[in-house]
This record gives C-alpha cells, structure tokens and sequence, in this order.
C-alpha cells in the first residue's frame, strides 16, 4: 500500500486564527451595544417635537413678516390718499408747509421730510434731491405717469449723511385724462418704522433697516428678514426676536436624544469599520490566492517549496512539466523515506541544501545559479535557478521557494553564437587580409609598372649594344628610386593596415603641398596648376606620409579624369588645379584637388568612396576609399563638389588645425 500522499497547505501558513477570534468576539460586543442603543431610541421622538418647535417658529417669523408688510402698507396708503388730496389742492395755490389734513402724518413735526408739487414736465428742487439721486426720482416720476398710479422710490440717502435714508412716494394727478403732475413727498424710514409699528411688537422685536451703507450682520436663529416690496422700491427689515423664545423641556428632551444618537452613531461606526476591516482583509487573502495561482498557471518558472527540514512541500505544474512528472507523483516520491528525487543527478549534491545555500547568500541569489536536472526520458536540462526564504508574518523562517527557468535552449544558442563568433573574427581577419593584398596592387602597380618598363627598355638597348657607360647611371637611379618608393609604399600601407598609431607631428601645408605636387607624374597633356599663398601657410596635426600618400591619389586620380572633358564643357587643355582653403569658422584647412573631367555624377557620390567600386576603365576602386581612411584617421572630411570654373570634379581634403 503506498504512503499517503501529504497535502501541503502553505495558503494559510501567515493566518492567525486568534486574531480572527479577537476579532468576532469585538464585533458581537459592539452588536450587543447596538441593541441597547436601539431601545434608548425611543426618545428620538424628542427630534420630532424639535422639528415641531422648528416649524413653530418658521411660522411665527413667516407671520410677524406678513404682519409688518401690511402695517406698513396700510401706513403709507394713509399716505397715498393724504398726497392725492393735496395734488387737488395744489391746482388752486401753492401747497402749504403743513397741511390740514386729519391723517396721522400730518400730527407731528418730521415725519415727513418734504411734500411738494411737480407739475407735469418740471423736476424736483435741486435742493431736496442728494447727489447722485436724479435719476432715480426721475424714474419714479415717469413711472407714475406711465401706468397711472402711485410710484416709490428708495431707500435713498437724505440729503444729510447723519440722517436716516428717505422713501420717497408720488402720486399722480390726471384732469379728464390728462397728467397734470404728480405730488411728491419723502418719507424718513427711522420715523416711518418709529411710529407705523406699535409698542407691543417693539417690546419682542427690534426692526432695523438693511441698507447697503449698513451690511446685515450675520444672522442667528433669532434673526430674520422681512421684505417690503412697494411699486418701484423694495426695503429689507431685519428683525431680531427679544429673550428666549424657545421652551426649555423639549430642548431638554432634544439634548438627551442627541447624546444616545450620538452613542448609536458611534456604536455602528465601529461595528461598519470593523466590518469592512476584516472585509478587506478576507478579499486581499482571495486576490492573493487567486494571483499566486494565476501566476503559478501562467509564467514558466518552475517552483517548488520545502519546509525547514527540507521536506518538499509544494511543485506547481510548470516544474512537473519541466522534469516530465506531475506534481502528484513528486510528492508522493518524495514523502517515501530514502527515496532520491527522480529529476535530480546524485552527482550535484543535496538539492535543498544548495538552494537553501543560495537564498541564505545575497550575491548568489541575486544572480541565481545553472544547474543541471534531469528530465523523465533522460535528457539532460540546464536551468537557472534562484531561491528565498519563506517567512511568515512574524519574522520566522517557514522554509524555502525555489524557482527554475529552462535555459537549455537559450545555453545552446549562445554556444552557437560563440562558434559564430569565432567564424565572424577569422572571416574578418580574412577581410583584412584581402583589403591589405588590394591596396597594394593597388599602389604597387604604377612602380612595378614603370621598373618594368625601365627595365625593358635598358635590356633591349643593351642587347643592340645602343647605350653607354654613361647612359646605364640615369636609368639605373630611376629604378633604384622606384625601387624605394616601392618599399616607401610597403611601409605605409602595413602601418595603415595594421591600424598602428600614427605619428601626428605640426606639418606645414603650403611647402607639403608643392612638393608632393611636383612629385607627381600626370599623363601627356595634362596641365598642373599650384595657387599656394605665400609661405608656411597653415599648420595641421598629421602623418605626413600617410597625408602624401592620400593626396598624391587625388591628384593622379584628378589628372587621369582631366582628359576625358568634352569641348561643350571645358573647351581649354585638360587642367588640374591644387590650392589651399579656410573653412568659414576657420577651425579647419583644406586641400582642394580640382580638374577639368565630366565630374562626379549625382548619382555616384554616394558610391565613389566604397572600395572595389571604380567607374574607370582598369580601375581597382581602391584610391578614393584609402584616401577617405587616412582623412578619417586624422579627424577630417573629404567633400565633393562639382568645380565652378574648371567645371570637373573638385575634392577638398578638410584637416582639423587643433589636434
């Protein structure tokens, strides 16, 4: 019968159940609170007689506000007839200081500020009116006459400013429909409110005007305001309740409701946070289940766990798949006592000793470390494998995680690469090699050429016994100078070959240029102008050897292009012409190598420098490319430009003046 397999269950190794405990015990606490917070909320029904005594008052301050818009307008319809009357009056003489009339306006001194007569297209006195009041009086007036009736107009500033703004009121009189004028009188609105609202109300309330040169104040529960709107004016009373106007019981009841509302509201806070609290933690511990075992489905790695004995506690199905055997069958094999883990080579060591080894020491578990498993079918399988402790919530270390990532292929792959490599180095060697054998066949071929033809010419003559003693000497130093130039050309193409370090020493242009200039043979025809200045001329860092041999190229390449010209281009004697150039900022000097070719064509300037790319008949296509490399090694350019009086090729070999 085979041992029963383990079932490891290191999901709930970083639980704590008697947190768990701690905290159901909490919340039942809180529960039993809650219910007798339930039972003291029966006094609640004191918000309702709050909310009653609430309502009571907004129906007291709605009622006192109804009562003084009334008193007040019936005060000043008092006064709207007592006008009418003296605008009747006023047809038969001018209207007296104080008229005898039985209204209560009229029964003492200042409460009404000033009465007068406006006919009909006339203003008021300059003198009753404020600053800056004109034109609202004066719509006043218009209104009246518009919709025939009595029109007011304020508050308005007095014509003092220790006084009380004034109300001002018109009433228009008509005679068989035709406006005569209206009666005009101003009001002060501290009198107005003084003697319109009796003694009993004052005695509860203060009423005040809010104008705009007195701001309201803040208003309180004990504060209301009343608007009086009026035909052409609305004034704002603020009123003030006097003493307590609220009952002391029900705010009594209202005080003990709110402190068990208050125990309530805190009781389900607590109860609403602990929820949640433990809410969140139980969705955290089903996102990290669900994550790891999405993670254990989705990624490659492959990942066992062993507990601090090294007993195997845990294979995903990516290691099973790794190793060819399912994480049932792992388990089962490693819970048999003695029995060596089918995927491991016994030559490796202890296999949770190594990994325990790796995730103890940082260095080695930050770059991990290839080992070599085992596959069900005998293939071997190299993998990277990393490892870290498994470490509960408190600090203690429950065992290990390894992780394995397959780089069998990936180690194959880069073993080809080396060998492709090492292909790749001797291919290029063999490149280098080929350049070095073409640039000297490249330069050799005119030395060679002329010491074959020298020595041709001297073998013939000495067979028909055509030459003397004295004729041998000169050819024989031309071909020991050729002989030399060949050895000279040996030199600098192994040094540029070998990429050695070039020997820059201050070189001054203008002697280099003319004596590599006269050291140059051109063909038959071909005609060399030198336009130097005068002497040194500019001075540049360079190998002038490596410098003569690049601009002895131009100028052979140049005179070997020069004749190819066509009269309907350079009708003149094929020309080539080598100066000296600044560029514009002066930081760089250029050797400029011109002829009188057909030039370079648009589209071949972006291939004449490649090597073995030669549009010359015989050509190697090695000259220009060599002349490019040497211009490079020493920090400069060649450009290529079409020669505006010549109208052939123009090269300018720019050199850097500073190293």
């Amino acid at each position: 019968m085979p041992p029963p397999i383990p079932t490891p269950d290191v999901d709930t190794l970083d639980l704590d159940t008697r947190q768990a405990s701690t905290l159901t015990r909490r919340a039942l606490t809180w529960l039993v609170a809650l219910l007798l917070l339930v039972v003291t909320s029966a006094v609640l029904m004191v918000v309702v007689l709050r909310g009653e005594e609430a309502q009571e008052a907004d129906r007291r301050r709605t009622a006192d506000a109804q009562w003084l818009d009334q008193s007040l307008r019936f005060h000043l319809r008092r006064l709207e007839t007592d006008l009418g009357a003296l605008a009747q009056q006023a047809q038969t003489g001018p209207p007296a200081p104080r008229p005898a009339l039985g209204g209560p306006w009229w029964q003492q001194d200042g409460q009404i500020a000033f009465h007068g007569w406006v006919p009909a297209g006339a203003t008021l006195p300059a003198d009753t009116v404020a600053r800056g009041q004109a034109p609202a009086l004066q719509t006043m007036l218009d209104t009246t006459r518009s919709l025939q009736r009595a029109a007011y107009a304020g508050p308005l500033p007095s014509l003092s400013e220790a006084h009380a703004p004034w109300l001002w009121l018109a009433v228009p009189h008509f005679e068989q429909g035709r406006f005569v004028g209206d009666y005009v009188a101003a009001v002060p609105l501290d009198r107005l409110l003084a003697d319109a609202l009796p003694g009993w109300f004052l005695q509860d309330h203060r009423v005040a005007l809010a104008t705009d040169h007195a701001p309201m104040r803040p208003l309180d529960e004990n504060t209301f305001m009343a608007p009086i709107n009026l035909p052409g004016a609305q004034l704002q009373l603020e009123v003030q309740l006097l003493g307590n106007q609220a009952l002391l019981a029900p705010r009594a009841f209202f005080a003990v409701a709110m402190v068990c509302l208050a125990g309530m509201l805190l009781a389900l806070v607590r109860l609403w946070r602990d929820t949640a609290r433990r809410q969140r933690t139980e969705a955290r511990l089903q996102t990290q289940l669900a994550l790891r075992s999405a993670m254990e489905r989705s990624v490659p790695l492959g990942l066992c766990a062993w507990d601090r004995d090294g007993h195997l506690l845990h294979v995903n199905q990516a290691f099973g798949r790794l190793v060819g055997w399912s994480p049932s069958e792992l388990l089962r094999l490693a819970a048999t006592p003695g029995q060596p883990l089918p995927y491991w080579p016994a030559e490796q060591g202890d296999e949770f000793e190594q990994l325990r080894q790796g995730a103890s020491d940082p260095d080695r578990q930050q770059a991990g470390r290839v080992l070599q498993l085992r596959h069900r079918d005998g293939q071997p399988i190299e993998v990277l494998a990393h490892s870290a402790p498994l470490v509960l919530a408190h600090g203690e270390v429950a065992g290990w995680i390894g992780s394995m990532l397959d780089i069998t292929e990936r180690q194959r792959v880069e073993r080809l690469a080396a060998r492709q490599q090492a292909q790749l180095e001797a291919s290029g060697r063999l490149v280098a090699v080929g350049e070095v054998a073409s640039t000297l066949a490249h330069e050799l071929n005119q030395p060679l050429g002329a010491l074959s033809s020298f020595a041709t010419g001297l073998l013939n003559r000495v067979r028909e016994q055509r030459i003397g003693f004295d004729d041998i000497v000169p050819v024989l130093e031309r071909i020991e100078g050729l002989a030399e130039k060949t050895g000279r050309v040996i030199q600098r193409v192994n040094a540029f070959a070998r990429r050695q370090e070039m020997t820059r020493q201050p070189l001054a242009l203008t002697p280099f240029v003319a004596r590599v200039a006269a050291g140059t043979d051109l063909p038959d025809g071909v005609r060399l102008a030198v336009d130097l200045p005068p002497g040194d001329g500019p001075v540049v860092p360079a190998d002038a050897m490596l410098l003569e041999h690049a601009l002895r190229n131009l100028i052979v390449n140049a005179g070997q292009w020069a004749p190819l010209h066509t009269p309907a281009t350079t009708p003149d004697e094929p020309r080539v012409r080598v100066e000296l150039v600044r560029s514009a900022d002066a930081s760089a000097a250029g050797i400029r190598v011109s002829d009188s070719g057909p030039g370079v064509p648009p589209e071949q300037v972006a291939t004449v420098f490649d090597a073995f790319s030669s549009h010359r008949p015989g050509g190697m296509g090695m000259g220009l490319a060599i002349c490019r490399s040497i211009v490079e090694a020493h920090h400069g350019r060649i450009e290529i430009a079409r020669s505006p009086d010549l109208l052939g090729a123009q090269f300018t070999l720019w050199l850097p003046l500073n190293p």
